[in-house]
């Protein structure tokens, strides 16, 4: 993840973090600050050294303080976003344990499609993290959601067609 702002005081601030390890980097007006911590750095500014503590990660959302200033990097997730993953795992659950669904589109369901559509449902949040517009984040989530029924109901089909 790579987010820039621009801030009255400090300028330019460039903030990165590894979506694998969690680490973060920071640069302020083009110069890389130097790492005191996983997330902890040291800012010159002139002859004052400021420290600066990066908090939270994609999720939970970004805050970074630099001496007595809390500047927001990222928000942190909204409702819907939450709401449009929970949504992909509670449709396949559902609909994997109804019999009479099953029977128009047959879904797997229990803990093979509770698995599939938590993944699905965490990747739909993760992606819909990286994009800031609200109609994107509808594209990413109905792609996912697409997947999701795609993959669960050919494996429903696999399983059906395995026990006749």
């Amino acid at each position: 993840m790579e987010k820039m702002i621009q801030h009255e005081k400090y300028g330019q601030i460039k903030y990165t973090e590894s979506f694998w390890t969690g680490s973060a980097g920071v640069e302020i007006n083009g110069v890389v600050l130097n790492k005191t911590g996983k997330k902890t750095f040291e800012y010159q500014d002139g002859e004052t050294q400021i420290p600066i503590q990066a908090k939270g990660n994609l999720l939970t959302g970004v805050k970074m303080e630099i001496g007595q200033d809390t500047i927001v990097i990222r928000e942190s997730a909204k409702w819907y976003e939450y709401a449009l993953s929970a949504f992909i795992f509670i449709f396949i659950l559902v609909w994997g344990n109804v019999v009479a669904l099953c029977e128009l589109l047959p879904l797997v369901g229990g803990a093979i499609g509770g698995a599939i559509s938590a993944f699905f449902g965490m990747m739909n949040l993760f992606t819909m993290r990286l994009v800031s517009k609200p109609y994107f984040k509808i594209l990413i989530f109905l792609a996912y959601f697409a997947a999701t029924v795609i993959v669960c109901w050919g494996i429903g089909l696999a399983i059906i067609s395995a026990a006749k």
